[in-house]
C-alpha cells in the first residue's frame, strides 16, 4: 500500500487551477448555502472530486477553510481531511492551545459582600 504524500506545494503552473477549485467550493458553501442548483457544479460528485484534489494542499490556509465549511455539509457522508506538513500542524495546535489557555475564567462566590469606603 502506498503512502499517500504528506502535503503538496502549490507549483506556479498548477497555483490557478486549484485556486479555482478552492473558489467554486466556497461559493458554494458560502453563497449559495450548500445548494448544488445555484453553484457552478453539476453534481455532488464533482464537489467531492475537487475537494479530494485541493486536500493536499493543507498548508493553505484557504484550504483548511473550504474544506471545514465543506464538511459541515449534510449531503456528504465522509469527512474530509486535510493533508498537512507536521510543523504547520504544530503551528496550528500550538495556536489553538494558546487560544484555550487565554480564555477568561469567571468564578462566582456567593455570599454577604462588603464594600468598603474611605
Amino acid at each position: 500500500m502506498a503512502q499517500e504524500e504528506q502535503f503538496k506545494v502549490f507549483s506556479k503552473y498548477k497555483h490557478i487551477e486549484e485556486g479555482e477549485m478552492i473558489k467554486k467550493i466556497l461559493h458554494y458553501c458560502r453563497k449559495s448555502n450548500y445548494e448544488i442548483s445555484f453553484s457552478n457544479y453539476k453534481t455532488l460528485e464533482d464537489i467531492i472530486k475537487d475537494a479530494n484534489v485541493i486536500r493536499y494542499f493543507g498548508n493553505e490556509p484557504s484550504v483548511r477553510r473550504a474544506i471545514r465549511l465543506l464538511n459541515k455539509d449534510n449531503k456528504i457522508k465522509d469527512e474530509i481531511t486535510c493533508v498537512m506538513s507536521d510543523k504547520c500542524r504544530a503551528r496550528l495546535d500550538r495556536l489553538e492551545q494558546i487560544k484555550k489557555d487565554n480564555l477568561v475564567k469567571f468564578k462566582i462566590i456567593k455570599g454577604p459582600i462588603t464594600i468598603v469606603f474611605e
